[in-house]
């Protein structure tokens, strides 16, 4: 892989942590911890923001950089949900709606199941 490469995506996932990080921090002071709005607004925002970024792609192109900086950098730090959630629309507009319906659940399902062995397991140790 080419230096380029390698910096454009070091250097959209540092920035993408930094705000990710800048988002929990700023919605933990007004909503405070009780309610996780941070992870939320990440999710929600990430989701956007990749399917614009798709979007305009499909619509006007976009370069091989800006979408390892932003697409694959930036967003897959700032959040994987946006991934998932693209991913999930992309294949029920594809005619595979029964494969989005079981990535959907397999993901919330098996996420939450997971997260919650993981805790217990972390917990354990």
């Amino acid at each position: 892989m080419p230096d380029w490469r390698i910096l454009a995506l070091a250097l959209g996932g540092a920035l993408g942590t930094v705000c990710r990080y800048s988002v929990s921090v700023a919605s933990t002071k007004l909503f405070g911890a009780v309610v996780p709005a941070g992870t939320l607004l990440v999710n929600l925002s990430g989701c956007f923001l990749l399917g614009l970024a798709f979007g305009l792609g499909e619509a006007r192109g976009i370069s091989p950089g800006f979408r390892l900086f932003f697409m694959t950098g930036f967003l897959g730090a700032y959040t994987t949900f946006s991934t998932f959630a693209l991913e999930s629309v992309l294949a029920q507009d594809g005619g595979r709606a029964g494969m989005a319906a079981a990535s959907i659940l397999a993901n919330n399902v098996g996420g939450l199941a997971l997260a919650k062995a993981g805790l217990m397991v972390g917990r354990l140790i």
